[in-house]
């Protein structure tokens, strides 16, 4: 029977950045995933005459400095991704508007995720790090010990630590018996890639629409965005026409961006947010949105996995250091440094999400006049851009 110093369920973003961490501590590990190798997964199309993909992260500084530490090459970022230079937020059914320094970068996930896995094949990585793809979990045992995993494929494996990278619907979760606290929105996420008339110049624009939250996210080329419109009418909004959707977009952009004058094809996803009650159980633990998921308002949810791996790979790191401590102290510790930071973000983008639900004419009042007022507090901006660079 095969063992491991760790296993990875999971091969998305968040699970191999733990990958990488992990290996490069000089442990052996396992990571699998259900789906396909990122090099044979779909990416970019044909989108406008371009090959770009409508599903993007936004990168803050500090997740930057942690893939950079992980082997992906520092030029990836500026060759690869769109670097955000401020952010504005305005009001679109009122008069508020407000404008936040930012750094960091939009990145397609596929990109990311091939430079990930890129960084996999470095010679002593490589060697320590055995990969599966289209295998699942079927089956957990654990003790003081040791994890016993088996896979779809009928094997089973040890291991002295079982790390849950696997998404939102974390099959991980459910098989240590860890419950969630999860709630859906009454909206659906709609994607595109978009062309505005007018250049974005590196800057991340969000209006409050009475629709719901609309969002240009600036890709390389200067006059294209990755549109998400959080919206009660993203149906309606997919089956229409791109003229007429792209006339319901111009409503908003015109302001900044000039109208809407292309749009790739479109996708929905739903919008919920859910946390698990415990992190941490045994000889196994949850990251990433196995552990917590957020509306993607704030555009935070990844940075917050990749901050999950930092904490749980120096705290395994200090274990090897300092033999005294338990594993499950550890990861104990682990849990009581994320599940804080991660549940105030939560509650944060859960209420931005309802202050901006379509209101009162009151609330529109008082929400345009919060906004302006922000907007004058040079202090509190500064620590709302830290916080979203990722110093909380």
């Amino acid at each position: 029977m095969a063992r491991y110093d760790f296993v990875i369920a999971g091969a998305g973003l968040v699970g191999l950045s733990a990958a990488l961490a992990l290996t490069r501590q000089g442990l052996k590990g396992l990571i699998f995933d259900h789906g396909l190798a990122p090099s044979a997964a779909s990416g970019a199309t044909q989108v406008l005459g371009l090959d770009r993909s409508p599903r993007v992260s936004a990168i803050n500084p500090a997740s930057v400095k942690f893939l950079t530490q992980l082997g992906v090459a520092p030029a990836f970022f500026d060759q690869a991704g769109c670097s955000v230079s401020g952010m504005t937020v305005w009001d679109g059914d009122g008069s508020g508007e407000l404008s936040l320094p930012s750094a960091g970068y939009i990145i397609e996930n596929h990109r990311l995720l091939n430079a990930l896995f890129n960084a996999l094949g470095q010679p002593s990585i490589a060697e320590a790090l055995t990969q599966q793809f289209e295998v699942g979990i079927v089956d957990l045992q654990q003790d003081d010990a040791t994890v016993s995993i088996t896979l779809t494929t009928g094997e089973t494996i040890q291991s002295g630590l079982l790390i849950g990278a696997d998404g939102s619907a974390s099959r991980t979760r459910d098989l240590l018996g860890i419950q969630s606290v999860a709630w859906r929105y009454d909206q659906t996420a709609l994607v595109c890639v978009s062309e505005t008339a007018l250049p974005h110049q590196g800057i991340a624009r969000q209006s409050f629409t009475p629709e719901g939250p609309l969002a240009f996210l600036p890709l390389p080329e200067p006059n294209h965005s990755v549109l998400v419109w959080s919206s009660t009418q993203a149906q309606a909004q997919l089956h229409c026409s791109e003229k007429e959707f792209a006339a319901m977009a111009s409503v908003h952009s015109a302001r900044p961006l000039g109208p809407v004058t292309a749009i790739g094809a479109r996708a929905v996803f739903p919008l919920q947010q859910q946390h698990a009650i415990r992190y941490a159980k045994g000889r196994s633990v949850l990251v990433g949105d196995a552990a917590h998921s957020i509306h993607p308002l704030a555009g935070q949810g990844l940075n917050l996995g990749f901050a999950d791996v930092v904490s749980l790979s120096q705290a395994i790191e200090n274990l090897r250091l300092d033999q005294r401590q338990s594993l499950s102290e550890v990861l104990r510790r682990y849990e009581a440094q994320r599940r804080p930071v991660n549940l105030r973000m939560t509650a944060a983008t859960d209420l931005l999400k309802r202050v901006f639900d379509p209101p009162s004419p009151l609330l529109r009042l008082a929400r345009s006049t919060g906004m302006r007022w922000l907007q004058n507090q040079t202090r509190l901006k500064q620590a709302l851009s830290l916080a979203a660079a990722g110093h909380l």
